[in-house]
């Protein structure tokens, strides 16, 4: 036998042969890489199905402090941009942000401020400077927003600085102001 495995009367120019040894090896090499794909593609699966409810959650949870954020943002920025002229229309444009326990109180609010605002002829200039979740379950949150406004009327010109804990609830999929504080 020649160094390829064939008697020299059964090799053919360029044809390669294969020891009896050297194919064991093979079936061995092809069954250990088959069995490890096996282990592979299982590993994955597992991980893979573990995984994946985490990472649904973690997209809910980010999606969700998204929108509470978006919610307390507007919240400010409405209720820091008034003018005398524009005052019925300013509680219009809250009342769709506020649940139906706030709206009331928030409309009885209004009452004394509408009054103040149309006698000093009040304008306000608001804006938020920065808000975060401090606190968020699958149906209440809590974020706290930081704006300033310029605030004019006819006695003066004053900056104010508001910092704010606005307590949300979830309504049929939307998150809703549901209170808001000054906090110091």
């Amino acid at each position: 036998m020649n160094a390829v495995g064939l008697l020299p009367e059964q090799a053919n120019e360029g044809q390669v042969a294969v020891t009896t040894e050297t194919g064991r090896l093979g079936r061995r090499a092809r069954w250990t890489m088959a069995v490890v794909l096996v282990l592979l593609i299982v590993v994955a699966g597992v991980v893979l199905a573990v995984s994946y409810p985490r990472e649904r959650a973690y997209q809910t949870d980010v999606a969700n402090r998204a929108d509470v954020v978006r919610v307390a943002e507007r919240f400010t920025t409405l209720a820091n941009n008034y003018d005398v002229a524009s005052i019925g229309g300013y509680q219009k444009s809250i009342a769709p942000l506020l649940t139906t326990k706030f709206r009331s109180d928030f409309r009885q609010a209004m009452r004394d401020i509408v009054a103040s605002v149309k006698k000093s002829k009040m304008t306000s200039h608001g804006q938020v400077l920065a808000s975060a979740v401090s606190g968020i379950d699958q149906d209440s949150a809590t974020a706290l927003v930081v704006a300033d406004a310029k605030v004019t009327s006819i006695y003066d010109t004053r900056a104010r600085h508001f910092r704010w804990k606005v307590s949300l609830v979830k309504v049929n999929g939307h998150w809703l102001v549901d209170d808001f504080q000054p906090v110091g």
